[in-house]
């Protein structure tokens, strides 16, 4: 079993992105003109992360086998834009043996280079983000490259054996899910889902809850307390993971109360619905109680270290948090149990907010040498490593029997997240006019004025909305909407 190291949740579901509504892209940038398309299915299985090194260039000169739809490619260095520490010297001796002549220089993912490449003309040749996230904003300015030929010519991805997750990645101009693919997920997972430790409930005198069963928003809160521990004024562990006003978590909880935040057009968002106030009133009130990181109290890093050091008794990831735990500190795979996705309202829903993986710039100098990475990393050899050692579900139907089961602890995350499955769906966190990130940014920015009760949780819906509204209207002039 082949095993690598994690990187942060944040970073592993989405990449800094580029910036929304940036006139340098929109001056050097047409719109994109999608192509019909077809609907996607609901999504049937699961899989997310991997490791890496740093940024460098390195070449394999040994034997491999090249797809055939790929034997034709040109020679060189492919730029790989990536966070630090994602793609393996391993893996990247892996890919270079089967494509010795291509080199792989790794970059760190940075918003401000990224752009700057784009708008000289000169871009990475493949760009690692969230498809949930950036699809309609890369594919309706023409940043990303329409993938549809590459696929068809693959002889390693066949599009019956392609997870339908991965159609996060189509954009027809309109629709998420539809038109042609602009991008594949190289792992992905229900990220609402939750990790805890039931030795906790057990010292706190809570029965355990049953990891199969959705518990509610309302319960996780009244929990919380009985499972903090502080003394003289600071607090040692902490009884709920971590809590951001983020648009993708928001998003998640509204789902379940049968409400949404972008409008149907993803122009403008509303956070002043009910089940929006709902979900706010949620998140101030956590973090009004300490019994958690938040927003008015951020984490020195983010769920996985911290629970790894004990200063959390559980931790809110998908899938892939199990490889995490196996590679970082697998004696706590004895004491972890895998958990749904909790819920706000009545209605089950387990979203995506990530499929994170790799899109490739329309100007990329060797785009069949990219789709060559592309096709190893998501759908060969490299994938097939990855969802063996359980670091996400895999983007394709037929690596499915390579999740592992052998350990107990291998067994309980399978089942549950088998169980999972049929309540995935996937949310309208994307516009094209504004990146989540961006959202993200300046709703964060009012919400702690909730918190220190200078403004009620109202009137914070109204803020949010003015804030979210603002970034996309600037989004939308930029694209010249």
């Amino acid at each position: 079993m082949v095993h690598y190291t994690q990187v942060s949740r944040r970073s592993f579901l989405r990449g800094a992105g580029i910036v929304a509504g940036s006139a340098a892209l929109a001056a050097c940038t047409s719109k994109a003109k999608p192509t019909a398309a077809a609907t996607s299915s609901a999504p049937s299985a699961v899989a997310p992360s991997s490791s890496g090194a740093a940024p460098s260039a390195v070449s394999a000169s040994s034997s491999g086998t090249a797809s055939a739809s790929t034997a034709t490619i040109k020679g060189g260095t492919l730029t790989v834009m990536c966070p630090s520490g994602e793609i393996s010297s391993e893996q990247i001796g892996l890919f270079t043996a089967a494509y010795p002549e291509l080199k792989l220089s790794l970059i760190n993912y940075d918003t401000t280079r990224l752009n700057a490449m784009i708008a000289a003309g000169t871009p990475p040749d493949l760009v690692r983000d969230a498809g949930t996230d950036v699809t309609p904003y890369i594919a309706t300015r023409g940043l990303a490259l329409d993938l549809d030929p590459y696929f068809a010519k693959s002889t390693v991805i066949k599009e019956d054996d392609i997870n339908p997750i991965n159609d996060v990645w189509k954009w027809d101009g309109k629709v998420q899910g539809q038109g042609p693919r602009y991008g594949m997920a190289k792992d992905w997972s229900q990220d609402a889902m939750w990790w805890y430790n039931p030795a906790a409930w057990q010292a706190a005198g809570i029965p355990e809850p049953d990891p199969a069963t959705p518990v509610t928003y309302d319960q996780l809160l009244e929990w919380a307390p009985k499972l903090t521990k502080s003394s003289n004024g600071k607090t040692s562990v902490y009884g709920l993971f971590t809590t951001n006003p983020s648009h993708d978590f928001i998003s998640a909880m509204v789902a379940t109360a049968g409400g949404k935040i972008l409008s149907d057009d993803l122009s403008t968002a509303d956070f002043t619905s009910p089940e929006a106030q709902k979900a706010l009133t949620w998140l101030v009130n956590a973090a009004k109680a300490k019994v958690g990181y938040s927003a008015v109290n951020p984490s020195p890093d983010w769920d996985g270290p911290q629970y790894l050091a004990g200063h959390q008794v559980s931790a809110s990831a998908g899938y892939w948090f199990g490889g995490y735990l196996d590679t970082n500190n697998a004696k706590l795979e004895d004491t972890t149990k895998f958990a749904a996705a909790p819920m706000l309202g009545t209605t089950r829903v387990s979203p995506s907010f990530g499929a994170v993986g790799y899109w490739i710039p329309a100007k990329a100098k060797n785009p069949e040498g990219s789709f060559a990475f592309m096709e190893w990393y998501c759908g060969g050899e490299g994938a097939r490593a990855r969802a063996a050692a359980g670091d996400g579900l895999p983007a394709l139907k037929s690596h499915l029997p390579l999740l592992p089961q052998q350990t107990a602890f291998q067994q309980q995350t399978y089942q549950v997240q088998q169980t999972e499955l049929p309540y995935l769906k996937v949310l309208a966190l994307a516009s094209p006019y504004a990146l989540g990130s961006a959202i993200d940014t300046a709703i964060a920015k009012v919400f702690p004025s909730a918190v220190t009760g200078s403004t009620t949780v109202a009137q914070l819906g109204d803020k949010m909305t003015s804030a979210a509204n603002a970034v996309l209207a600037q989004g939308k002039k930029a694209a010249g909407g």
